[in-house]
């Protein structure tokens, strides 16, 4: 979601056709920090995720020197920084057709352990990441941050910079819109932050490609570092406000099938991002929807909101029970997930993680916004009404999606009439800020959130202006979620600051003040070293890494009728692009002058091949030469 909606004020959003767009000859990034030659050829660094108590997802990215088919990739899991006492080991061998990217699931690890890891490829090291597994049995503390909507063409990550250098959080929740798929300026204003590809992203290289260009991002990257990361998908990863059969950004007419393009943004988001795909024989449309533990203290069930079953969006019928979000596979095993958790093996805290905002938001009578739960009114009563019924306690709702910030009780009707002490409340709900995207300080020609409480009474806090993120801190008593907000998002220099604290107590499911931020009294193992430490190296390395021309990815790799190289130049020089058949016979050259060192992106049309294996050679008047080989179709 983009911005809320009324029937009387509906905004839209239409990007542009790709097949319209085209990337200009040598397209300076203008991304100075982005781009460092010390990580080659790990240059999208590292990352872990979905961690279970004897196992953790770890990942990273190689970028090859030249025309490999496919790359070895060593990887060590272990307990210290220097590596002394290794867990466990193996090698992944990675090839274009999943974009040089590695993903492995390490296994044999102990519960409720911080583990180091890194990867090795052509005699290099990659950085070392840091990662943790969930606890079992009895545990008394968990710090959760959450986090959602990181629109790189709006601003800076320093959102992901902070959470990467306070030690004193277990892990991270991304709660969606990990990537925009607009175009540069067609939703965010930072000039110094455009996207590539330029225009908005419909295919699988398109996909591949904006999540190359975010993983390029330092503080993005030291986030991954240090932190295991459980993320999911919300609408941009695919399109903005999409449903089972379709999007509001998506126009068959002439962005073709939307199954092809959702399809193309799963495939990019599991290659890029360090998740187990959910493979269920009983339920064949779940990617995401799953729960972690950790320890008897608090279950995360994650939901997916708008992929699996979600109907569309529209402005009649709300509460018609023909209308799905969720869908009744995934409803019933919410159910009993809640059930397990309260009575068969009970766990403390019940948190429903989630995309959009769950609690009713209504302006003069008029639900808001149809894309949240409002739209569906049915279903959120019906999960209200079963933990009520059940008697399940201590639920908590977790979401993101709306770029703002809220702390809510949800109020259950038929717990009777909601009362500001909390009387009716059937649960509660924290909504985490965006990292960049866009927020508003007013609604509706000027409702701001003043307006919003009054006719909400059971939105205990609302804040609408600011970026940043939640902390959640769960105990065996209460669990607080603590907002913080950075200043700036316009350059790298900001200042942090505690905005509000709210929480529910055991056995309560009504919101409380808090007085002060929550906070762990003993800190996080030591940080991962930001930078590669090739002191670790025994082996000879195999290739040299030249410092001043990096062939990053070429999208799409078989390619059709053209394909985008992403090179980097560490300074302005003439660039020479000659392409060759397999008996050596040039058949396409060009030269120019690069204006700008940093990224770049070349596109090449190849309608005028013959369908087949060549090699792309670039060369610099540095004298430097690096080779790629492209397949046309």
């Amino acid at each position: 979601m983009k911005k809320l909606i009324i029937p009387a004020l509906i905004f839209l959003f239409s990007g542009y056709v790709a097949a319209q767009q085209s990337l200009e000859i040598n397209h300076c990034g203008r991304l100075e920090e982005s781009f460092d030659p010390q990580f080659a050829p790990f240059y999208h660094g590292v990352a872990s995720g979905d961690a279970l108590a004897d196992r953790v997802i770890i990942w990273t990215r190689v970028t090859p020197v030249n025309t490999e088919s496919s790359i070895e990739v060593q990887w060590f899991m272990a307990e210290d920084t220097v590596f002394d006492n290794i867990v466990n080991q193996g090698v992944f061998t990675t090839t274009e057709e999943i974009d040089w990217t590695v993903k492995v699931d390490v296994t044999g690890l102990e519960p409720g352990k911080w583990y180091y890891y890194y990867f090795r490829a052509m005699g290099i090291n990659s950085i070392i990441g840091r990662t943790k597994t969930t606890p079992v049995g009895d545990c008394d503390s968990l710090r959760i941050a959450t986090i959602s909507g990181s629109n790189y063409n709006n601003g800076y990550f320093n959102v992901y910079k902070q959470l990467a250098t306070r030690n004193d959080i277990d892990c991270i929740f991304h709660l969606g819109d990990y990537i925009y798929e607009y175009g540069t300026d067609e939703y965010g204003d930072n000039e110094e932050r455009p996207l590539q590809p330029g225009h908005e992203i419909l295919t699988l290289a398109d996909y591949r490609m904006r999540y190359s260009h975010y993983r390029l991002d330092p503080d993005l990257r030291y986030a991954h570092q240090q932190l295991p990361w459980y993320v999911i998908y919300d609408d941009h990863e695919t399109a903005n406000d999409s449903w089972v059969g379709g999007a509001e950004n998506h126009d068959p007419s002439s962005e073709g099938d939307w199954d092809t393009r959702k399809n193309a943004g799963l495939e990019a988001f599991f290659e890029w991002i360090p998740m187990r795909r959910i493979n269920d024989p009983l339920d064949p449309a779940n990617n995401i929807h799953h729960t972690v533990k950790f320890g008897d203290l608090a279950a995360s069930i994650m939901l997916d909101t708008r992929l699996e079953a979600r109907d569309e969006q529209d402005g009649l019928s709300n509460d018609s029970p023909d209308k799905r979000l969720i869908g009744d596979t995934q409803f019933n095993w919410l159910k009993m997930e809640l059930y397990n958790y309260e009575v068969t093996t009970p766990i403390q805290w019940k948190m429903i993680t989630q995309q959009v905002m769950f609690a009713p938001m209504l302006i003069a009578g008029i639900v808001a916004n149809n894309d949240q739960w409002d739209g569906y009114q049915f279903e959120r009563q019906r999960i209200l009404d079963w933990i009520y019924g059940m008697s399940i306690k201590n639920t908590v709702i977790l979401t993101g999606d709306i770029h703002t910030s809220w702390a809510n009780d949800v109020p259950n009707p038929t717990m009777g009439e909601y009362g500001s002490n909390g009387q009716g409340s059937g649960t509660v709900e924290f909504v985490t800020p965006s990292v960049t995207s866009p927020s508003t300080n007013s609604f509706f020609g000027g409702i701001g959130a003043g307006a919003i409480q009054l006719a909400n009474p059971h939105m205990k806090w609302v804040n609408l202006d600011s970026r940043g993120y939640n902390i959640i801190d769960l105990n065996k008593t209460r669990c607080q979620a603590d907002w913080y907000f950075v200043n700036n998002i316009d350059s790298r220099s900001y200042v942090e600051s505690f905005a509000s604290g709210w929480y529910v107590n055991k056995d309560e499911s009504f919101l409380r003040h808090a007085a002060v931020p929550s906070y762990r009294m003993t800190p996080n193992p030591y940080l991962a070293p930001e930078f590669p430490n090739q002191d670790l190296n025994t082996n000879i390395h195999q290739y040299k890494f030249s410092k001043d021309l990096v062939i990053i990815g070429i999208y799409p790799n078989p390619a059709i009728d053209k394909c985008v190289v992403q090179f980097y130049l560490v300074e302005n020089q003439k660039v020479e692009f000659i392409i060759t058949n397999l008996k050596g016979q040039v058949v396409f050259e060009k030269y120019f002058n690069s204006d700008c060192s940093d990224l770049n992106y070349d596109e090449i049309d190849l309608s005028n091949f013959e369908p087949g294996t060549y090699i792309l050679t670039i060369r610099t008047d540095s004298g430097i030469t690096k080779s790629k080989q492209i397949i046309k179709e």
